[in-house]
């Protein structure tokens, strides 16, 4: 029983050190680093040969001019 006492006593001990140690921090973010990969909803696969940005409906590569299909 008093090994069950010492165990929580030592885990709450070192749960309040952690919290006490780590306070309150506060993280800022620079907002030109974050990177949104949902803002290109209109590019598709890349173009097999130059690997440029294409369309759904595209049927020729807006890079290198070849021609899809």
């Amino acid at each position: 029983m008093f090994e069950v006492l010492m165990a929580a006593t030592a885990t709450t001990g070192l749960f309040a050190l952690a919290k006490g140690i780590r306070g309150q921090q506060r993280y800022d973010v620079n907002p030109s680093l974050v990177v949104n990969l949902h803002d290109q909803k209109g590019d598709d696969l890349p173009c097999p040969w130059c690997y440029g940005p294409t369309a759904e409906g595209d049927t020729r590569c807006s890079g290198c001019g070849r021609k899809f299909g």
